[in-house]
């Protein structure tokens, strides 16, 4: 079980699956590989602006904070074989989950 409020994302790329642990520092690797913020990625998103450079750039550093020491080519070849659809919502899970619901951190800051 994940505790999104803690950033644990259990992510599937076609037959894998990943463990991963969401931080700033998984966020701030992702917007240097794109060049773009993560409302811009997310707004790309929905203006079906995401190339194949882009998914490796988000989901490489992702993946990664599962403990897996992957590569660029190693990400490269998982989207691949899962098929580019699959990348693409692999992604939009990413990106969801980093500006989804901040209501918890919100409160947790609070108190």
């Amino acid at each position: 079980m994940t505790n999104p409020k803690r950033g644990e994302l259990r992510l599937s790329l076609g037959k894998q699956t990943y463990n991963c642990k969401v931080s700033m520092d998984t966020i701030m690797r992702i917007e240097t590989n794109t060049g773009r913020g993560i409302l811009k990625i997310a707004s790309g998103l929905q203006d079906a602006d995401l190339s194949a450079v882009d998914m490796i750039g988000i989901l490489t550093p992702v993946i990664r904070s599962s403990g897996k020491d992957v590569k660029d080519k190693d990400v490269q070849s998982l989207i691949w074989d899962a098929g580019f659809s699959e990348g693409i919502r692999a992604v939009a899970e990413v990106i969801v989950h980093i500006i989804g619901d901040d209501e918890g951190n919100e409160a947790e800051a609070v108190a």
